[in-house]
């Protein structure tokens, strides 16, 4: 998910019924809307929670009600607005942190069914077997049929140490399974498995697993660390990655690019076009780059992908990303401690492309089977775990080779990803541009 920091003065037109007002109402009205028709419309409204009241089976707090009612509406707008209530309000606020307890994964609703878009990393789902794409059925053997995401987001949370049983359909399946997954306290460390992949020729790699606020400090002393063991390339592994702040993409994109637009976004009115740019100071080395992506690689993580794939500031290797290219602003409800997350713009790469819905294709395609996925998956909480290796470290020229020769698992894209860096710095020492 993604969210921006910047609120947005907005007035919920629906809880106004409580003092209608001609001046309120025609404020609020588009310009060729009667204000009639919002009369006629609020006279409905409140019709219809009078009846609930007044005749349903069982008595129903108005508070609640007009909740459920909040709530139905966001739903039926896109996956990702919500409202959001001062519990959630401060569970938003933790997870920017990128601290939180539960199973370690994103979810959304896709083709009105609770799909998970990914799991974090060495997460506890992770560990379990939940994979990219997989369609959760029941929690605890309740159907999620209609669940909202912050119905989702609330069951599936809870204490560590506590278990939860998810049944889900592995895509290409037709059965079923039941994965029980254990809760735990889940402190997202921005990146992992920082080390030199190839030590002849020098190329470095780190996975980054978020966008939180400590994202950039971690990137940073992560390539500080892989040029002081004289890396020479870099593999920029967002695969997984479901995305998080606005301005943290932002500010990645900016350590790689050094001038010109990184994202724009466009809404219905002109206070939500932006255009965030570039600026030459703080810029990493230009050292060859490749970013590894694939279908879980959402949002934010395509904010950056889509930048130094326009700026031609590197290669973008794997697959086709998510295609969740949208803004969601946090807009607080006054005199509440309340807020709407909402989808107020979308997002446009540099040469103007939209994000949502659409996704970025790689410029190098490498495809992987299902089995290939899911040996991925298994293995990725291990090479991820991995510390930075020292030079004096005895390690053979390229562990994915060696893993290769004795049979074990190989992580395709990224070996592909170093062959490609190795033909660049071939190719680049006999033209004479090295």
């Amino acid at each position: 998910m993604l969210a921006t920091r910047s609120c947005f003065n907005f007035i919920w037109i629906v809880i106004i019924f409580f003092s209608l007002t001609p001046c309120g109402l025609h404020a609020q009205a588009e310009k060729e809307t009667a204000p009639d028709v919002y009369y006629q419309d609020f006279e409905e409204f409140i019709t219809v929670i009078k009846e609930i009241q007044n005749k349903y089976v069982d008595e129903v707090e108005l508070r609640a009600l007009l909740k459920s009612g909040y709530k139905g509406m966001l739903g039926s707008l896109d996956p990702y607005s919500q409202f959001i209530d001062s519990k959630h309000l401060e569970e938003l606020r933790i997870e920017t942190g990128g601290v939180f307890e539960g199973l370690g994964i994103e979810v959304v609703i896709k083709d009105g069914i609770l799909t998970v878009l990914t799991p974090i990393v060495d997460s506890p789902a992770f560990r379990a077997g939940v994979f990219i794409g997989d369609k959760i059925l029941k929690i605890d053997g309740e159907s999620t049929k209609n669940i909202t995401i912050r119905e989702a987001i609330e069951v599936l949370r809870g204490k560590p140490n506590t278990k939860v049983v998810l049944t889900v359909l592995h895509e290409g399946e037709r059965d079923t399974v039941d994965i029980t997954v254990e809760r735990a306290k889940i402190q997202i460390k921005s990146t992992r498995g920082t080390r030199i992949v190839d030590k002849e020729s020098k190329i470095g790699y780190v996975a980054v697993t978020g966008f939180q606020d400590n994202t950039i400090t971690d990137l940073d002393a992560s390539i500080e660390e892989l040029e002081k063991l004289g890396m020479e390339a870099l593999v920029l592994d967002l695969r997984f990655n479901p995305g998080g702040l606005l301005n943290i993409a932002v500010d990645m994109s900016d350590k790689f690019i050094k001038k010109g637009v990184i994202v724009s976004t466009k809404g219905r009115h002109k206070s939500q076009e932006h255009k965030y740019k570039a600026h030459r100071s703080g810029t990493y080395n230009d050292f060859p780059l490749i970013i590894l992506v694939n279908n879980g690689s959402a949002s934010a993580s395509e904010i950056v992908a889509g930048a130094v794939k326009d700026h031609n500031r590197g290669l973008l290797l794997g697959t086709k990303t998510f295609g969740k290219g949208s803004v969601q602003s946090l807009i607080p409800i006054e005199n509440k401690d309340t807020a709407l997350k909402l989808t107020t713009a979308k997002y446009y790469t540099p040469s103007g492309t939209l994000i949502d819905g659409v996704g970025i294709e790689p410029d190098i395609k490498v495809d992987l089977t299902n089995k290939e996925i899911r040996e991925l998956h298994k293995n990725l909480a291990i090479t991820h775990a991995t510390d930075i290796r020292t030079k004096d470290q005895e390690e053979p020229s390229n562990d994915i080779e060696k893993r290769n020769d004795e049979g074990k698992f190989v992580d395709i894209q990224l070996s592909r990803a170093i062959d490609v860096l190795k033909g660049i710095r071939v190719y680049a020492k006999t033209t004479g541009s090295d």
